[in-house]
């Protein structure tokens, strides 16, 4: 929801969202990221690994 990465906009910080696999239930479950100031290489970097992670 675009709406959870208000705050960051708002503040000029970086933030991303990316999928994290699937609840007990079977729905979909998401992760949010967010950095500070000039993180955005080490954000993607982090959301790179994590998707590695949850193949």
């Amino acid at each position: 929801d675009p709406v959870m990465n208000l705050p960051w906009t708002f503040a000029g910080l970086p933030a991303l969202n990316l999928p994290s696999g699937f609840g007990e239930n079977g729905l979909p479950l998401g992760l949010q990221l967010s950095g500070g100031w000039y993180a955005d290489e080490q954000m993607l970097a982090w959301a790179e690994q994590i998707a590695e992670l949850v193949k």
